[in-house]
């Protein structure tokens, strides 16, 4: 599913046209058959890892070619970003460069992040330039993973924030956390902070190339797209993000259970989401591979992680009347610890939920 969904917008880009928005329209048709197709709690039995693993690195090809086709179609003339149909073939551009450099590109990025060689990691950084955040990882394993359902952590949404809030709280976290990270590494290091070997200095000039080549080979236009495709990858990164530990509490240096994080077990949300929405079983050994991850189905859970998403960016009262509140009254209850009711009870308050 991975591999196919963004070879869906290499061909859209190479047959130019209206087929533009072929890498766009598979957000839909996830999004339905993640609806009418049953929960899906089996476990991976993998005997080939290299193979799964090819379909990671496959994807990886993919993505990279998805934004050199956009760069050729603009350039050989399939695809006009001037003229009278500029708005249908920026639009189509923007949508499919944006949804397939944050799914499934951010879940590939974050497996390979989670790898222990340096080869994986460096991958990660590359494909994750696409939705404006090469240097996730630092933020992610050294943070999130510590600090996760703590107010330490810029990944876990407050009860009663909304996912736009969110969006810019998470993404401002990220960057400075990363920051402060790589200022730290390099310190213990016995070097300056403005040291070559910062990565931060990475990031700049991987986050600037991307619209410089698009700008160079196809005009300021194409550079225009590709900042905005960047940007919106980037608010999507983060709207998923928001949904992984929605609302939940813990107190702040406390072992890391079973109740920490919220599942999205879908037929199509696991695969295309390189089973990150097989959330908690990840938090309890981050270096566990993908395919190794095993469904935990008495662990707090979501509905379609589709609908949790549309939801909160279109019906934001619908999110929070009809899924977080009763899911979240229904964590306090049945998985809280002592300490967390008593912290649930006060992100409640602050929430106005009581």
């Amino acid at each position: 599913i991975v591999p196919t969904t963004t070879f869906a917008g290499v061909l859209g880009f190479a047959l130019g046209g209206p087929w533009i928005w072929l890498g766009m329209a598979t957000f839909p048709v996830l999004l339905i058959l993640d609806l009418v197709l049953p929960r899906d709690l089996a476990v991976r039995r993998i005997s080939m890892p290299w193979l799964v693993d090819g379909a990671l690195y496959a994807h990886c090809l993919f993505i990279i070619a998805v934004w050199v086709l956009f760069v050729m179609s603009v350039a050989n003339g399939s695809n006009l970003l001037n003229g009278p149909d500029a708005a249908w073939s920026i639009g189509g551009s923007i949508a499919t460069l944006a949804w397939l450099s944050a799914v499934p590109n951010l879940p590939v990025a974050h497996e390979l992040m989670h790898r222990r060689h340096w080869f994986p990691r460096r991958v990660a950084q590359l494909v994750s330039t696409f939705y404006g955040d090469p240097n996730r990882d630092i933020a992610h394993v050294k943070g999130h993973h510590l600090d996760l359902d703590t107010p330490a952590d810029s990944d876990t949404a407050y009860r009663g924030e909304i996912i736009y809030t969110f969006i810019f709280r998470a993404s401002y976290g990220a960057y400075s956390e990363a920051i402060k990270g790589e200022a730290q590494r390099l310190r213990r290091l016995g070097l300056s902070p403005w040291s070559w070997r910062n990565r931060t200095y990475q990031e700049v000039a991987l986050l600037a190339l991307v619209p410089a080549l698009c700008g160079y080979f196809a005009g300021n236009v194409a550079a225009g797209v590709a900042v905005a495709s960047m940007v919106i990858a980037k608010a999507l990164v983060e709207a998923f993000n928001y949904f992984q530990h929605y609302g939940l509490q813990r107190m702040p240096g406390a072992p890391i259970g079973i109740q920490h994080a919220w599942n999205h077990m879908g037929a199509i949300a696991r695969p295309i989401g390189v089973e990150i929405t097989n959330h908690i079983n990840h938090h309890l050994d981050g270096h566990t591979p993908f395919y190794a991850l095993k469904p935990e189905p008495e662990a707090p859970q979501m509905p379609s992680l589709f609908v949790c998403f549309l939801s909160g960016i279109l019906f934001p009262p619908l999110w929070f009347s009809l899924i977080a509140k009763p899911r979240l009254a229904e964590w306090d209850r049945k998985f809280a610890s002592e300490a967390e009711r008593k912290l649930a009870a006060e992100a409640n308050r602050r929430a106005g939920w009581v």
